[in-house]
């Protein structure tokens, strides 16, 4: 049993969040939780509850790995570059994504512009309020 020296039950401070957690998200997770948490003090051998947090993260992020070597496997390092035998529409494909990244370069260049231009109209609202504060100062 999960117990301390006088007999009482162990609840570390992340069980106690993770209850209330529980309930304010959704009463019947909380209701869920305390029966886990009864039978596993129960248990020969409890688990820790930042144990099995740990266990969870490890195996959602091997899952996430594998998804991920999966998706680069599909579509490859470059995107979807792969050649599919149809040489025709392997042309039409280089040529779409030659026409998307020239139209990419051309957006960033004006997003830069564009902050460009935001960057010195709010220099000159500055200047402005600037001037204004000098001629209220005289």
């Amino acid at each position: 049993m999960n117990t301390n020296a006088s007999g009482h039950w162990r609840w570390k401070p992340v069980d106690i969040i993770v209850m209330v957690a529980a309930f304010v998200l959704f009463w019947p997770l909380g209701l869920v939780f305390i029966a886990w948490k009864f039978w596993n003090d129960r248990q020969a051998n409890p688990t820790d509850l930042e144990v099995v947090f740990r266990q969870i993260g490890d195996r959602v992020w091997r899952l996430a790995e594998a998804a991920s070597e999966e998706l680069r496997r599909l579509f490859g390092k470059a995107g979807m570059s792969r050649e599919t035998g149809n040489a025709e529409f392997d042309a039409y494909i280089r040529r779409r994504e030659a026409e998307m990244a020239a139209q990419k370069m051309a957006l960033d260049e004006e997003i830069a512009a564009f902050r460009d231009f935001l960057a010195r109209d709010h220099e000159a609202a500055r200047d402005a309020y600037e001037r204004f504060r000098n001629t209220r100062k005289a």
